[in-house]
């Protein structure tokens, strides 16, 4: 509703901004043609009502006034003539011989509002008589428009309120526009949003946003078509795996039995039961690491269920401790668990079988890539609200293949075989976590596992 909301806003004040808009462009365009018409008109220096003012009865008759020359009064006038209550020509300045003859009551009549002989012309009533001044020919265009007082006052009272009533029609209007565009554009919306959730969209091809809801429809199937397709295949990889996992145990488990009873058997020797130890343990790496394979693969598409459980960190993570220093390969290193007071009495909310091969698969990949022995230090923490599994050991380190492969946004090609560290990730990921992998310093491995706590 927030973006349904702040769409009709903007449609409504992009629709204000376009009414001030057009009538500022209006008001400035009746100023433009105003500027061009007083360009436009004839220039004089002097109006013909300041001319039939200063008209002066002398002895010799009627003369212009004697502030200016005669050139300086009719500068931008073409002629003028006083006529007598007769109609007869009294005094004249440059005037046409045609027009030089006394003139009727009609024809005063006719000119006074109009032309005289093409000239436009202005009248003045004076004292001395009719002052008559003409305009050059073609020079500008005269005439009268007559109106009614009572519609001067009703336009004068109507306009402001139809000027208000028909800018709140055309806001009305484009808000009525805006809320039916804004609905489909909410509608296309709601189309992506479901898009992006994975879900299948048939939207109404109808309005304006008709082509992009069809759009929208055509990706919408691909998208189905494609995810049916990848569902398809990550299921049938899923079970590939499991069934490559379950058809190779059985064979694997016969092989670490018959070693470990030549192992065992006393008659065997020494140098076979060395063999047959090599056998079973190389038989427990392919073991791991099938069910690494099958591990990581139902946490990549989401096959293996969380049983999740209240466990208190501190007990839990003794337990997994102990429990792997029970394993032959306690030998090859020396385990210390460090655990501070919060961790000790902080809850989680975990599988604890996979965080059992979490820190199994930590402890071995520090043990199976140093020759010698190892010192591995286990250490748990509450920092920055978080629970903190810290794994170092004093080894040579990560090679920096598999820390570039590790911190990589994206998986890299020809990356090392990190198939256990990977699935530490994950098991990290699926419970809201992340891990960490760096160099121990001053020397060794490190992973950092942070958890959410309950």
């Amino acid at each position: 509703m927030k973006t349904f909301a702040r769409l009709i806003r903007r449609y409504v004040l992009a629709a204000v901004g376009v009414v001030l808009l057009l009538l500022f462009s209006g008001v400035a365009l009746l100023g433009w043609l105003g500027w061009q018409e007083g360009r436009r008109l004839p220039q004089r220096e002097y109006a013909s009502s300041e001319i039939a003012d200063a008209m002066l009865e002398t002895a010799d008759g009627l003369a212009l006034g004697a502030a200016h020359t005669p050139q300086e009064w009719m500068d931008g006038y073409a002629w003028a003539m006083v006529l007598d209550d007769a109609g007869a020509v009294r005094w004249s300045y440059e005037l046409p011989k045609e027009l030089n003859h006394t003139y009727t009551a009609g024809e005063i009549a006719r000119f006074a509002r109009w032309y005289l002989a093409d000239y436009p012309v202005f009248c003045w009533e004076e004292p001395y008589g009719l002052f008559v001044i003409g305009l050059p020919r073609g020079s500008l265009w005269r005439y009268s428009v007559y109106s009614s007082p009572e519609l001067v006052l009703n336009m004068a009272g109507i306009l402001p309120a139809a000027a208000l009533g028909l800018l709140l029609l055309g806001l009305a209007l484009c808000l009525w526009l805006s809320w039916r565009g804004a609905k489909r554009l909410e509608t296309v919306a709601n189309g992506l949003d479901a898009l992006a959730q994975g879900q299948s969209v048939q939207l109404p091809t109808n309005g304006f946003a008709g082509e992009l809801a069809e759009k929208l429809n055509r990706t919408g199937a691909q998208l189905q078509a494609k995810n049916e397709m990848l569902a398809r295949r990550d299921n049938a990889r899923t079970q590939w795996i499991a069934g490559v996992s379950h058809d190779v145990r059985t064979p694997l488990a016969l092989i670490m039995g018959w070693a470990e009873q030549l192992e065992r058997d006393a008659e065997t020797p020494a140098a076979s039961r060395r063999k047959a130890t090599g056998i079973r343990t190389q038989c427990e790496k392919l073991r791991t690491l099938i069910d690494d394979l099958n591990l990581t693969s139902k946490l990549e598409y989401g096959a293996q269920p969380l049983r999740r459980k209240s466990l208190r960190a501190g007990p839990l993570f003794r337990a997994l401790v102990a429990q792997f220093c029970e394993n032959a390969q306690e030998k090859k290193c020396e385990i210390v668990l460090e655990q501070s007071e919060q961790s000790e009495q902080a809850m989680l909310c975990a599988d604890r079988a996979l965080l059992e091969r979490l820190l199994e698969n930590l402890l071995n990949n520090s043990i199976r890539h140093n020759p010698g022995r190892v010192s591995i230090t286990v250490r748990t923490e509450v920092a920055g609200g978080c629970f903190c599994l810290t794994v170092a050991d004093d080894g040579c380190g990560y090679p920096p293949a598999v820390l570039a492969a590790m911190n990589a946004p994206e998986p890299c090609e020809n990356a090392p075989h990190i198939l256990g560290l990977h699935v530490v990730e994950q098991i990290a990921i699926a419970h809201g976590g992340k891990a960490e992998f760096a160099q121990n310093i001053p020397q060794g491995a490190k992973t950092v596992i942070s958890l959410p706590m309950e």
